[in-house]
């Protein structure tokens, strides 16, 4: 049975982009792991995410870097974490968003860095060890990491297209489709399916639905599981 984890990311606050994806998600009883942006967030979000917990939402809060920011001055090589900062500019970032993270939500801030735009590197490793994260989320693996670096889980799945202007495309089901059943096949490694909610509007929102219900049907045959990362790293 394949290990899925679904991660919704740039959350900030519980606004009507946020609560169509999320109560769409929360209606399938499918686990979410919400990759929140510690420095543009608030005690809104914080709030909203104690109360489904409460009320027994699978859900958990990994950080999304630091302020989102675009640091590479290259709109195609865009990055908050990596080549162009030092060790120490990244370590200070990341403790600072931990920080942020621990004070919001407690106990659901789960140790899972999840670099925007998908970009680090040996030192954005090196500054999480050393600050005690357990995980790191992205779409790809450095082939240099490390011993003792964060676990990888790799979202291979994307949801999400962009043109390159970061246009979103419209979404294709049979996309979607093909794409989570490739993974299927890719052995038992855990996968993420990742998303950005503020972009699954209108028509999309009703393919994102029919994705989301092919989903189940994959849990409902026991071909898939889905799980939280936190739970994935317990696991192992």
């Amino acid at each position: 049975m394949k290990t899925f984890f679904l991660r919704c990311d740039d959350v900030i606050k519980p606004d009507p982009a946020f609560l169509r994806v999320f109560k769409l998600l929360k209606a399938a009883d499918l686990p979410v792991s919400y990759a929140v942006i510690p420095a543009l967030a608030g005690a809104g979000l914080a709030a909203f995410f104690r109360g489904e917990a409460a009320g027994g939402t699978r859900l958990e809060a990994l950080q999304h870097g630091f302020r989102h920011a675009e640091h590479s001055g290259n709109k195609y090589l865009k990055h908050e974490f990596g080549p162009s900062r030092s060790y120490g500019m990244q370590r200070a970032d990341i403790a600072a968003g931990k920080k942020l993270m621990a004070k919001l939500f407690g106990k659901l801030s789960k140790p899972v860095f999840v670099p925007p735009f998908h970009v680090y590197n040996e030192d954005t490793l090196k500054a999480l060890a050393r600050l005690g994260f357990k995980g790191i989320s992205a779409s790809r693996r450095l082939k240099s990491a490390q011993a003792g670096a964060p676990v990888f889980l790799g979202t291979r799945v994307t949801v999400n297209e962009y043109d390159l202007e970061l246009k979103p495309h419209r979404l294709s089901l049979s996309l979607l489709r093909s794409r989570t059943l490739a993974e299927l096949r890719e052995g038992h490694k855990p996968a993420g399916i990742y998303f950005h909610h503020a972009d699954i509007k209108g028509k999309d929102l009703k393919i994102f639905a029919d994705y989301v219900s092919f989903l189940k049907k994959l849990e409902t045959r026991g071909l898939a599981r889905f799980s939280l990362p936190s739970e994935i790293l317990k696991a192992k």
